[in-house]
């Protein structure tokens, strides 16, 4: 599993990974076979959706039905924030999807004119595809990704996120249990809790100083939110306890 996630970041292209949301409004309205997936709860799917999007919500129901998402195709992700596309992309990436995330949440997404006619209510049948072509260590690693999430569920870090103000009420009270972890390179607005951040910039080669960190929640943070979400979906996969802190 961890020489397959090597060999992807290798290789990795942040731009090959998201769309802007008009961007992506376009892609639907000029694409009939692009295939996407919208991460929200059923009831706020069923409420209002983009045309043509199929609902697998943000959880084990992503690995309980990736079987039934198309590898022929190219695929399309939103959910209520960019950060939880982003981990849904860096997912199914992984599993050899072309996927990418769009680059907004819901609610600046349903405030674009261009979206208003693409607007529809009710579900989205899915349809039989042929089985997606998935290495069994992926599965596995999915599926744990999702099962350990489970595990916070209802707490400051449910979903693998934590909004700005819990990671600065986290670091104001010293939790034992919780490192900082910075992405960036460079950190032109450092927040607060900066200089007690362990520094490792995102990128190929970045797995090479993971053996160095503490068995503790690594909480992290950068200038980019589709680094940051990638930076914890590979956190995980090596067996690691990231979460992220939203921007």
């Amino acid at each position: 599993m961890e020489a397959s996630v090597v060999r992807f970041f290798e290789n990795f292209d942040k731009d090959a990974y998201r769309i802007g949301s008009e961007d992506f409004i376009y892609s639907v309205k000029a694409n009939p076979d692009v295939f996407i997936i919208d991460l929200r709860k059923a009831e706020d799917y069923e409420a209002e959706h983009i045309s043509y999007a199929r609902n697998i919500p943000w959880g084990m129901d992503l690995w309980a039905f990736i079987d039934r998402v198309p590898q022929s195709r190219p695929i399309l992700v939103y959910s209520y924030n960019k950060e939880e596309s982003f981990m849904a992309t860096a997912l199914l990436a992984l599993a050899g999807y072309s996927v990418k995330g769009v680059d907004a949440g819901w609610e600046e997404i349903a405030l674009l004119e261009s979206a208003k006619p693409m607007m529809t209510k009710g579900r989205e049948r899915f349809h039989q595809v042929p089985p997606p072509d998935i290495s069994e260590e992926v599965r596995l690693a999915i599926k744990r990704f999702f099962e350990e999430m489970d595990l916070l569920k209802d707490s400051m870090m449910d979903r693998y996120t934590v909004y700005p103000e819990d990671a600065l009420f986290m670091y104001e009270n010293k939790e034992e249990d919780k490192i900082f972890l910075c992405i960036d390179s460079e950190n032109a607005d450092p927040p607060p809790y900066f200089e007690q951040s362990i520094l490792i910039p995102f990128g190929p080669g970045m797995h090479l100083q993971f053996e160095n960190l503490p068995p503790l929640f690594l909480l992290v943070y950068g200038s980019d939110p589709l680094e940051a979400s990638f930076a914890v979906v590979w956190l995980r996969f090596f067996g690691y306890y990231g979460v992220l802190i939203q921007s």
